[in-house]
């Protein structure tokens, strides 16, 4: 069955070509050749039901697509060289470093390495308890998101290590900058989020959805010459939902940066990737009992938009 996406033109995005428009409307879940191949095989259409096949047409405001995602193809397992440093390697599991723009496990319209095919290529011990698709995986981290990320090596660390989630007993927390100033300097979001029921690649906030809770705290404030506002927070979260920080912060007009997915103005700091960072885990080893603790500092690119959002 066919993934179907839509996506109407607003004034901002008038001018772009169709598949400059469509990657900023899907966000990074999407690759850009996905996009140019969806085009070019004539899976777009306009408001007229007219297939769309060249990429370079430019979209003008009220302009509305639909893209109709042909199913998946057979997975993608062959290993594949990547940069995953190692931060702790214990016998039954690994915490690794995500490198952003590398997707947990492949999706829907993106074909690219995902880091599945890295851990083929670095590790021969896998858990299998994920599926065939996701060996390793016990949690996963949004595609555009950097930071620490647990790997089981067997089927029963994967089932110790996702018994730990299920219970809340793994604290994580993340860096974040944000567009604009949090309502409170230390505050919780307790909104409730689900599947977004027209933009299927996104979430949103719903009465429907299921209990998600964060909790941050402004560590620094920047007002750029030009008078946008910044923030950086320290994020702990409570429960784990397919982008519960990016939606909860969305919902309080203080978008993450450099999101292009839920943020009007992401493409204006794309540069700089999206700026959140999974630094901080802590859980006891289950099967020693040992608390264990993973950190990682900021890395470049968080760096140089700090060093240059009061020019922005």
């Amino acid at each position: 069955m066919n993934l179907e996406l839509k996506a109407e033109v607003l004034e901002e995005f008038s001018g772009n070509r169709l598949d400059r428009f469509l990657k900023l409307s899907f966000g990074d879940e999407v690759s850009r050749a996905s996009i140019q191949k969806w085009i070019e095989s004539g899976f777009v259409r306009n408001q007229d039901d007219k297939i769309q096949d060249k990429s370079s047409i430019k979209v003008k405001a009220g302009d509305r697509y639909s893209v109709s995602v042909p199913p998946r193809p057979p997975l993608n397992l062959e290993p594949v060289p990547m940069d995953l440093p190692v931060i702790l390697d214990r016998e039954n599991y690994l915490i690794l470093h995500k490198p952003a723009g590398i997707a947990s496990h492949s999706g829907p319209g993106d074909r690219s390495p995902s880091l599945v095919n890295g851990l083929l290529y670095h590790f021969k011990e896998l858990s299998k308890a994920g599926g065939e698709s996701r060996p390793g995986i016990v949690h996963r981290l949004d595609k555009p998101t950097e930071g620490l990320i647990l790997i089981a090596k067997n089927d029963r660390a994967h089932g110790k290590l996702s018994e730990l989630f299920r219970k809340r007993e793994i604290q994580k927390k993340y860096y974040a900058w944000v567009q604009g100033h949090p309502p409170e300097e230390e505050g919780t979001i307790d909104l409730p989020i689900a599947r977004h029921p027209v933009e299927r690649l996104k979430m949103t906030i719903s009465p429907k959805g299921r209990r998600s809770v964060t909790h941050y705290k402004v560590l620094k404030y920047i007002n750029s010459r030009s008078g946008r506002k910044f923030s950086f927070l320290d994020i702990g979260l409570e429960t784990g939902r397919t982008h519960q920080i990016r939606v909860h912060f969305q919902s309080q007009r203080c978008p993450v940066v450099g999101d292009l997915l839920y943020s009007r103005a992401g493409a204006q700091f794309e540069s700089y990737g999206l700026q959140l960072l999974s630094y901080f885990l802590k859980f006891k080893d289950p099967f020693t009992g040992e608390s264990i603790e993973a950190n990682l500092p900021l890395t470049e690119r968080f760096l140089r938009f700090e060093k240059n959002a009061p020019l922005l």
